[in-house]
């Protein structure tokens, strides 16, 4: 651990760490484009310039390694001067489309202008113009606005492994193309625009939707596989615009697939059911007739691993109210397990909260609860069912919806127009995860609370509501709590939740300790 001085303070830090990561672990900042730090150093942009005590000159600070007594200067006249002749060097070809620009607001390059520069240019020649075009489905460039820093190169070489970028040219005509006949079109491909320090890779996506400084951001998780990539949803005039990844070195590092990014449309279909048949409290007295009138076992039920913990647990609350015997977990599992070369996982399950639908209802109810819940029903002895779905664009199984022409009721909470929730006697329309609170455990055991960005479309409530007044109605329940209240009772029934709460999990998660 050599012991180096920053700006006069005295710190250790770890062997073989650059001075810029030095400087940014013990929060001096200093500026950069090309260094990342979930990619190797490239030294190639020269923002990053430091004066240290054994040189006479600036060096480079991400590629000048720590050692024993040495001293770093970050900031004087110097340093200063160099920094605005970078800039000056970076500016000569670039355009002035800021207002035009998506980038606009989170981009590097207008931050250190404005740091560093006055606003001025002495170049007076014709600009060279690079190219602007597709480099895939989901990716355009601006090469106008590339600095080199080869962040997106890095990125397709280490992380996702397939290389489709490269740098051409040389000078102030070196810019980002793809191979000939090789669009980049990889699972990880929008990362190259998250990690572009300016506006020269851009989402065709989210291309002239929102100006980040109207738009609201929100901390949340994906939902679209059971990895859990903690991610920051923009959303403006209650329209998700943007799903991006956010950094959790426990869970996804700095990265997200495009399947994560881009599975949120649904939020706003077309078929999202915003109409309500009945109530809460309707549901339960009719499941309660049910019981009554055929006995204990007469009603089962089925939900989906993509609710959140609080809502799985209500619903097995809700099954002992109604003494069932059959409850199924409906899963949804696609393709297998992918690792990429940088460590990044894609995983087969696409539900979000598998584990503690396991942990709650047993591994059996998820792996053959479906099914033994089907045959019950063909079988004549469940004569109700109570159905919490929230999978998107989810095709029920053939033999349910023959079964479900069996049932005297079928109660409904789901998210999107289905046969089932045509079918259903009461129906209530439930919230999409990015319209309430809750958390999820992924597959690594790591509890993750997820946050509302929108309210739900018309009638539509969260679950974590819905189920509490069906329990309520079954005298099971004595009040409405929000979904921390829930968080709290799941706390004090399932070993490892109890050494934290709700506050602890944060931004990042809780891995449960047993």
């Amino acid at each position: 651990m050599p012991k180096i001085k920053i700006n006069g303070k005295e710190t250790e830090v770890a062997a073989g760490k650059s001075v810029l990561q030095a400087c940014l672990d013990n929060g001096v900042f200093v500026p950069h484009y090309c260094w990342h730090p979930g990619l190797s150093p490239a030294g190639n942009c020269r923002m990053c310039l430091v004066k240290v005590s054994n040189s006479r000159k600036l060096e480079v600070s991400c590629m000048y390694p720590c050692t024993e007594g040495l001293e770093v200067t970050t900031e004087g006249p110097e340093i200063a001067d160099a920094r605005k002749d970078v800039l000056e060097f970076l500016l000569i070809n670039h355009p002035l489309d800021c207002p035009i620009c998506d980038k606009a607001g989170e981009c590097d390059l207008q931050d250190f202008t404005y740091a560093y520069r006055q606003g001025t240019s002495r170049f007076v020649e014709p600009k060279n113009m690079r190219h602007t075009k597709d480099l895939g489905p989901n990716i355009r460039i601006w090469g106008n606005r590339c600095i080199a820093c080869s962040r997106c190169v890095r990125f397709c070489n280490e992380i996702s492994g397939t290389g489709e970028l490269a740098l051409v040219n040389r000078g102030d005509r070196s810019v980002v193309d793809v191979f000939p006949g090789v669009p980049i079109d990889n699972p990880l491909s929008l990362n190259v625009v998250d990690i572009c320090p300016v506006g020269a890779l851009i989402d065709k996506n989210f291309l002239y939707s929102a100006r980040v400084w109207f738009a609201q951001e929100t901390e949340t998780v994906c939902a679209s596989c059971s990895r859990g990539c903690s991610s920051l949803l923009t959303t403006l005039d209650g329209v998700i615009k943007r799903h991006i990844a956010r950094e959790n070195p426990d869970t996804n590092k700095y990265w997200m697939c495009d399947e994560g990014r881009l599975n949120v449309r649904y939020v706003s279909s077309d078929k999202r059911l915003k109409v309500a048949r009945g109530t809460a409290g309707e549901l339960g007295a009719a499941a309660q007739t049910i019981v009554r009138k055929h006995g204990s076992g007469s009603v089962a039920g089925l939900v989906s691993s993509y609710q959140t913990i609080e809502e799985i647990f209500l619903f097995k609350k809700l099954m002992m109210a109604l003494k069932a015997d059959s409850v199924g977990v409906l899963t949804q599992s696609r393709g297998e397990r992918r690792t990429f070369p940088g460590g990044f996982v894609i995983e087969a399950d696409k539900t979000p909260n598998r584990a503690f639908a396991e942990m709650a209802l047993g591994p059996e109810a998820v792996a053959q609860g479906a099914g033994r819940v089907v045959a019950d029903i063909l079988a004549g002895k469940v004569r109700g069912l109570m159905l919490l779905n929230g999978i998107p664009d989810f095709a029920f199984p053939t033999d349910l919806l023959t079964a479900a022409e069996k049932l005297d009721f079928l109660g409904v909470m789901d998210i999107a127009q289905s046969p089932l929730s045509d079918k259903a006697h009461v129906l209530l329309p439930g919230a999409a995860w990015a319209e309430k609170d809750g958390t999820f455990l992924n597959v690594d055991r790591r509890v993750q609370r997820i946050r509302r960005a929108l309210p739900p479309p018309g009638a539509a409530r969260p679950e974590v509501e819905l189920l509490q007044r069906a329990l309520i109605e079954l005298r099971a329940r004595e009040r409405l709590v929000s979904a921390e209240g829930v968080f709290r009772e799941v706390t004090k029934e399932f070993a490892g939740f109890s050494d934290f709460d709700y506050t602890d999990v944060g931004v990042k998660g809780v891995a449960l300790t047993s």
